[in-house]
């Protein structure tokens, strides 16, 4: 017989039958189970053999989820915080309950622990190199010598991570300190015009009027034509 007049801690009567002359082979032979916290009471006394009356009073069953660890308590407890204190649950600054701690208890109620945790991350980035041209006047043009070899450098960027349950949820940068500076790679170019002559142009209207002739050049070079009156050039 079950009797639901407290729908927190049910009571169970049962009848163990004569011959039997303990409680462990009573519950066995019922097919029952008693839990530690359980409040029990039997008569007449097993040990008689004659057969008891076990009355059985439940302790409330409650679901806590420890970081997705999963156990199941038993209490009289009322309130959440009353079965963390009684169970020895801690909990850190960080770490969320849910439902709080001044909820009432109810059976088969399931509690969510979610451990939080905060770490601070170092991580080192390069910081690329920048190339600068210089123009230099005194180099012919189309000519270019670097004056400076480029250097990375590097910083380091310190992150706070929050994790819950061991899964990161967020990253907020708290920090970022450069520790050894970047140096920037020089490139002059020349800008000096070459001039190989002056003097009259020719050219040739069978191939498009863009070829040229030239005494000393070799044939394919490419060379650009100012006319001296009037500054128009062309290759």
């Amino acid at each position: 017989m079950i009797d639901v007049s407290d729908p927190n801690h049910q009571t169970e009567v049962y009848y163990g039958r004569p011959g039997l002359y303990n409680i462990d082979d009573m519950t066995l032979d019922l097919g029952i189970r008693i839990y530690p916290e359980d409040k029990t009471q039997v008569f007449p006394d097993p040990s008689l053999g004659i057969g008891s009356k076990i009355t059985i009073q439940r302790a409330m069953p409650i679901i806590v989820d420890d970081a997705g660890k999963i156990t199941i308590i038993r209490t009289w407890q009322k309130q959440v915080g009353e079965v963390f204190s009684e169970q020895k649950i801690e909990l850190g600054d960080k770490d969320k309950i849910d439902p709080s701690k001044d909820s009432w208890l109810r059976p088969n109620m399931k509690i969510v622990v979610t451990r939080v945790a905060e770490t601070e991350i170092k991580e080192t980035e390069t910081v690329a190199y920048k190339t600068i041209s210089k123009n230099d006047p005194n180099m012919d043009k189309g000519e270019s010598r670097v004056e400076q070899a480029g250097k990375n450098g590097t910083k380091v960027k310190t992150y706070l991570v929050t994790r819950e349950n061991g899964v990161e949820v967020s990253r907020k940068l708290t920090n970022e300190e450069v520790t050894a500076e970047s140096q920037d790679k020089i490139i002059y170019v020349g800008t000096r015009v070459v001039i190989l002559g002056r003097g009259n142009a020719t050219w040739y209207d069978l191939i498009s009027g863009m070829t040229a002739a030239h005494n000393t050049l070799p044939r394919y070079s490419y060379v650009r034509v100012t006319a001296v009156n009037s500054g128009k050039s062309i290759v």
